[in-house]
């Protein structure tokens, strides 16, 4: 005589149930793998309804955003910090009334317009799948071929050939990088190839120079930004060797000589 096995609990969603202590929907454990989402990461949102201009939930995403996340529920990490607010359960992406405070992340939405832009916060509970920029390449394949005839997609597998010869691991951003992770058609043929570089360790300027020189041989307008674990900066600032540098921060823009130990210049 066989036995059924035990049904297994669902691991979706990853819960805090020490007595005593509100319980805390944390969103999809395998999504995220425990990390919280950085700038450039792409997230599909299960509870698109969810995302607010502000964590109060004070003012609505405009109509066209609405109508864009019923169709193409994706948003891409924008460099911000991210934030504790209400439960998600307070504003209709409801699962539990008793839960803890939130962490909201700070996200950007485009529209089909050039002008349609939006910039707001989506609750962790609500993001079901997260994509890094160096997931992206491998979705080349699961485009339309016509649509890899553009300049900027069809330059993606060369201009990763050039970084990875450097030691850096990257990953499409912009257009393209919208483009891999949804599927939707983001890519104009006049689009520029925007690239990730991940930089943990510091990076020569001689061999950001030489990069910079490899990349700009492409049949298609590059343009690279250097990630350190203290935000971004330009490629093409950092080559040129000026004594300060802007590196992009989630608390803004930073004046620095060296983006890797940066002090204010």
């Amino acid at each position: 005589m066989t036995t059924a096995a035990p049904r297994r609990r669902s691991r979706s969603y990853e819960q805090d149930e020490h007595p005593g202590r509100p319980r805390r929907v944390t969103g999809p454990v395998p999504a995220m793998d425990g990390r919280t989402p950085t700038a450039h990461d792409l997230l599909l949102l299960h509870c698109p309804s969810s995302l607010r201009r502000t964590v109060s939930g004070a003012e609505p995403m405009p109509d066209w955003a609405r109508t864009v996340l019923r169709g193409n529920p994706w948003v891409t990490v924008r460099r911000a910090p991210v934030l504790a607010g209400f439960p998600a359960a307070r504003i209709r992406c409801t699962r539990d009334e008793s839960a803890a405070a939130e962490s909201w992340i700070p996200v950007s939405l485009r529209g089909p317009r050039l002008e349609q832009r939006a910039v707001g916060y989506a609750p962790r509970s609500a993001v079901a799948v997260a994509l890094k920029p160096e997931q992206l390449p491998g979705r080349l394949e699961q485009l339309d071929p016509d649509r890899l005839l553009l300049p900027a997609l069809a330059a993606v597998p060369a201009a990763g050939a050039v970084v990875e010869s450097y030691g850096l691991s990257w990953g499409p951003i912009g257009a393209v990088g919208c483009e891999l992770a949804t599927g939707v058609p983001a890519t104009a043929p006049d689009s520029p190839l925007r690239l990730l570089l991940r930089s943990p360790l510091p990076f020569s300027r001689r061999d950001a120079l030489l990069l910079r020189r490899r990349l700009r041989k492409l049949p298609v307008w590059v343009e690279a930004e250097l990630e350190t674990r203290h935000g971004a900066v330009s490629l093409a600032e950092y080559s040129t060797s000026p004594q300060s540098l802007t590196l992009h921060t989630p608390d803004g823009p930073l004046l620095v000589g060296d983006p890797w130990f940066p002090r204010a210049a």
